[in-house]
């Protein structure tokens, strides 16, 4: 396929998206789009200098990883693999993306964790979980767009979406989570969904880009953290001692 129609498909879909995208809230617009983009063609870009990457296949699954999310659908069919049949890219480009997309998330990730442990995965699917750079580059640039300041941010946002409680220094905190517990969306409140998922983004990187960048996001939400507890312990009676000793934990981990 030449460049001028490759163009062409982008700006297809950079269209599709745009509109697509406006139907979410703040947390998951298509600002939050054209970062995962610019991230995960920086990411591609790096790894392209010792292996082989389809640049094309990378930026049109991350303009279209969030498209179907299911926090916000339940669409039982792939938006993206009918929009993608509408363009002229190729039948084998489209199945890879639509692929990748399936598997981007946090929650598939989890579930693909637990498969292996278990031994449930088949060696197929593990063998291109572990060699798609492509994937590796959208899933990185998703999660770099979930931890630091914009976590911060996007979090506090999707929590207000949500109705859900910024802060409960009552709340226990207990890092990590299970695929059938982050489905339930059981975490309490804005700051239980840090200690369950995003202080566990940063070691879940797979690019060596990824793992550099993350390493200060990373920090700069554990400060934010220790902030969160010191300024919720004002006049308290040190009810935030069990999430000092788990961010203690994080923070000596990465």
């Amino acid at each position: 396929m030449d460049s001028k129609t490759e163009a062409e498909i982008i700006k297809q879909t950079e269209a599709f998206v745009r509109d697509y995208m406006s139907r979410y809230d703040c947390s998951h617009d298509y600002l939050h789009v054209e970062r995962v983009v610019r991230q995960a063609l920086e990411l591609a870009a790096q790894e392209s200098m010792h292996t082989h990457v389809d640049m094309v296949v990378v930026h049109l699954a991350a303009l279209l990883h969030d498209v179907d999310d299911a926090k916000y659908s339940d669409a039982s069919t792939s938006t993206v693999g009918d929009f993608l049949a509408t363009t002229k890219l190729d039948t084998e480009r489209a199945h890879r993306i639509v692929r990748i997309i399936d598997a981007v998330s946090f929650r598939k990730e989890l579930l693909a964790i637990e498969q292996e442990r278990a031994g449930t995965m088949d060696a197929d699917e593990r063998e291109w979980r572990l060699n798609c750079v492509e994937l590796s580059c959208v899933q990185d640039a998703d999660r770099l767009d979930a931890i630091g300041a914009f976590g911060v941010m996007r979090c506090a946002a999707f929590s207000g979406v949500r109705n859900r409680p910024l802060h409960n220094p009552r709340d226990s905190c207990i890092a990590g989570t299970t695929y059938d517990k982050y489905v339930r969306q059981d975490s309490g409140t804005a700051v239980a969904h840090f200690y369950e998922k995003l202080l566990q983004l940063a070691s879940m990187m797979k690019t060596e880009g990824g793992k550099r960048e993350a390493k200060g996001r990373h920090e700069f939400m554990c400060r934010f953290l220790e902030q969160v507890d010191a300024e919720a312990g004002f006049g308290a009676d040190g009810s935030g001692e069990q999430r000092e000793r788990v961010l203690e934990t994080h923070s000596n981990t990465h």
